[in-house]
């Protein structure tokens, strides 16, 4: 037995159709085209499924409603630095590292120094790179205490096999 297209599929035809500008000639021609229906409520939960794929090859992308917290939302891509250049930690690393070490509820008193050492092999943050490495770190352990319920963190969380 065919699956039918369910209701959510429909919407996201829906929206993708009108987010990358598709005329409605040219998406009823698409439709007869591809997949010899009339409607996108024609398409079976398959063909639906390879729609939405095919939209998203030509630039559709969900937007979540919900906003993404600051130390939840995606570092933006940098330029590439040369092997052979190494960057100093600059205060602007330092002052965020501060900020989250004193956010995050630790065990002992001195917790920050012994999970700095454990998992960076550290006793001070020298280097860009370094600093970077650990806000990402102290922000996981932030997320993780504050159980942050903003999209992005609930996303990575399911695809670790962490999350719901």
């Amino acid at each position: 037995m065919i699956r039918p297209i369910d209701k959510k599929q429909i919407i996201l035809i829906h929206l993708a159709k009108t987010q990358l500008g598709i005329a409605e000639d040219a998406y009823r021609y698409m439709l007869e085209y591809r997949y010899q229906v009339q409607t996108s409520k024609g398409l079976s939960y398959a063909q639906a499924d390879d729609f939405i794929t095919y939209f998203k090859r030509l630039g559709f992308r969900v937007k979540s409603k919900k906003p993404v917290c600051t130390l939840c939302r995606p570092r933006p891509p940098r330029e590439q630095i040369p092997d052979n250049v190494m960057y100093m930690v600059s205060p602007q690393q330092l002052n965020m590292i501060e900020h989250l070490k004193q956010d995050i509820k630790w065990r002992t008193w001195d917790g920050y120094r012994r999970w700095l050492q454990k998992y960076f092999g550290l006793t001070v943050i020298r280097l860009s790179v370094e600093a970077s490495a650990v806000i990402e770190g102290l922000k996981g352990i932030w997320r993780s205490q504050n159980k942050c319920e903003c999209p992005y963190n609930v996303q990575a969380r399911a695809h670790n096999g962490n999350g719901a």
